[in-house]
């Protein structure tokens, strides 16, 4: 394999990368990947029919993300004393041939760089959110997905880090592993009834992630074991947002998050979010034990420990007429402190879980006020979801009957976090100029009109005294640029700071 005669194309210079169970080729524009006839426990490619079945199941499989990599399965044939890849003859062996991608664009290496943006980060949470929305949904096996599974799994990696690396992790969080399966035994069945375990990618890293011009590519799913690969949706892309988080890139996982969050409306799946962080972050612990990679894998069980302790989470309800602007500075606020933002525009017109936004304005009767009551209650839920998983939720609705805001404020109250309200305020003459300009697009998830705006200037409930209490009021005629800096929002980044050091230097009530 490393002569270029072995090749029906120009092959150059023939590199060998050798994994723990496959062998790659890379030769010329592209790249062979023949597994290994080992038998490692966890996979046996001992005989040549099962290296054979596991090459045509790595490319079907991935074929799913990255079919521009995943071109066929070839023979290796003997051709008299020589090999050669495809033509006629008696297969030896087979190989998944791929087409070679630039190495430098791998996600591990972009971040590394610095060279990993935003934009780039959403676009490959959207791109994993329609792959969810398009994965069979009905496992082979019910044991697939299932609590005793995910406890199984979970209580492996931790067996096998012992083993590999002791001491490596702590004693709270093993105890915490032990624990927070059984907690979570009726989510996890209700997931798997429900239909969110599907047959996803498996392994979704940052090294299995590549740039492929503006086009991001996932690729190398685990395709030896299947039980690994039909799990819940959220553990699928869990695994992309804790790599990132262990990167020291907490602002590029709260974007990712947000983002497959909004394509899905998959907000109920946060239960089990601290779960399965754990979990992704030992299993790359121990890989960079198994390596011997020391401070990886260090680095990977402190962002374990991080997720199981949980996080110091806001309420943050907006408040604003139409065209007031709190939609495109409430998106950029969460870009800025990294909050999950839930949007009443997109919730209301996604008929179900996983399913896009409706297009097109909906009828009158989505907009009387039981259907506006049953919304709030539905956005409500949401909310609790966020605030249970330990994160920051932002709710971009209009809230300008006081009804609404009192129960989220109720909300608030019951989850112990702090809530404040965003009091989005612009000139009248730029709501009525924005909701003319927006009523034109065709892309705008809002039904809001000139005359709808008209009705909410004379409905609406003002903030009484207690709300203006806990209320910061954001000037939004300004260039929309304004929005992304983070010295727009240095007055609420600093109300935030004080309530959080308030909280952390609290008196317990049974100290008071």
């Amino acid at each position: 394999m490393r002569r270029a005669a072995t090749y029906p194309h120009p092959a150059g210079r023939i590199e060998r990368v050798e994994t723990h169970i496959s062998i790659v080729y890379l030769a010329g524009r592209f790249a062979y990947k023949i597994k290994k006839p080992v038998d490692l426990g966890f996979v046996d490619f001992s005989r040549a029919s099962a290296r054979y079945r596991a090459c045509e199941d790595e490319c079907r499989l991935n074929r799913r993300l990255a079919p521009r990599i995943y071109l066929r399965v070839v023979p290796i044939v003997r051709h008299g004393r020589a090999l050669r890849t495809g033509g006629a003859g008696i297969a030896v062996e087979h190989a998944v041939m791929m087409r070679r991608f630039d190495g430098k664009r791998i996600f591990a290496d972009l971040i590394d760089a610095g060279a990993l943006d935003g934009e780039t980060i959403e676009r490959t949470a959207v791109a994993i959110a329609n792959f969810h929305r398009r994965a069979p949904s009905t496992p082979p096996r019910r044991a697939y997905g299932a609590s005793d599974s995910c406890a199984r799994q979970l209580r492996s990696v931790i067996n096998d880090l012992r083993t590999v690396a002791p001491g490596l992790v702590p004693k709270d969080l093993s105890d915490w592993c032990e624990a927070e399966p059984v907690r979570l035994d009726a989510h996890f069945e209700q997931r798997r009834e429900q239909g969110f375990v599907r047959e996803c990618h498996g392994d979704l890293h940052l090294q299995n992630v590549v740039l492929h011009g503006a086009r991001p590519l996932i690729f190398d799913c685990i395709e030896f074991d299947a039980g690994l690969r039909w799990i819940d949706v959220v553990s699928d892309v869990a695994f992309l947002i804790m790599d990132l988080e262990a990167h020291g890139r907490n602002d590029l996982a709260a974007r990712a998050l947000s983002a497959w969050l909004l394509a899905t409306g998959d907000y109920a799946g946060l239960e089990a979010w601290r779960f399965y962080v754990v979990y992704r972050a030992l299993v790359r612990a121990l890989v960079e034990s198994l390596k011997r990679h020391t401070d990886d894998a260090r680095r990977y069980v402190r962002t374990a420990t991080h997720a199981a302790r949980g996080g110091s989470p806001y309420l943050l309800v907006c408040h604003g007429y139409s065209g007031s602007g709190k939609s495109a500075a409430s998106a950029a606020l969460a870009r800025v402190i990294g909050a999950v933002r839930i949007v009443s525009d997109i919730e209301r017109k996604r008929v179900t879980l996983f399913a896009p936004p409706r297009a097109g304005r909906l009828s009158r009767e989505a907009y009387d006020p039981a259907a506006i009551d049953r919304h709030y209650d539905h956005l409500l839920a949401l909310a609790r979801n966020v605030l249970d998983a330990g994160m920051t939720a932002i709710v971009d609705a209009t809230f300008l009957l006081r009804t609404h805001r009192e129960r989220f404020m109720q909300l608030a109250s019951v989850s112990r976090v702090p809530v404040l309200v965003l009091d989005f305020v612009a000139p009248r003459s730029a709501l009525f100029a924005r909701v003319a300009m927006r009523a034109c697009s065709q892309d705008e998830p809002s039904d809001a009109d000139v005359p709808v705006l008209k009705q909410q200037l004379l409905n609406a409930d003002p903030l009484d005294r207690d709300e203006r209490l806990v209320a910061e009021t954001i000037q939004t005629d300004v260039d929309p640029d304004a929005f992304e800096q983070r010295a727009f929002w240095h007055p609420l980044l600093a109300r935030l700071d004080r309530i959080g050091y308030q909280r952390s230097h609290a008196v317990p009530a049974e100290q008071d």
